[in-house]
């Protein structure tokens, strides 16, 4: 089904904005690029990527906490 709940603009917008936060989320440290990956592409809970990783689950939402407001 067709979106039509933005205009052409805002969809040029929204794509130029997820280009630029997947170019920055590229510039992480390897360790923190593959948490926030794993959190946001793959949909992974704390506890799931936390176990992936060998750290708890309060460390992993640190590291992606860390993460965003490296990114922002």
């Amino acid at each position: 089904l067709k979106d039509d709940s933005h205009t052409p603009e805002e969809h040029s917008e929204l794509r130029e904005m997820a280009q630029i936060v997947r170019e920055c989320i590229g510039r992480l440290p390897e360790r923190e690029r593959l948490i926030v990956e794993a959190r946001f592409y793959k949909n992974m809970k704390m506890r799931e990527i936390g176990a992936a990783f060998g750290i708890s689950p309060s460390r992993t939402s640190r590291v992606v906490q860390a993460a965003l407001d490296k990114v922002k």
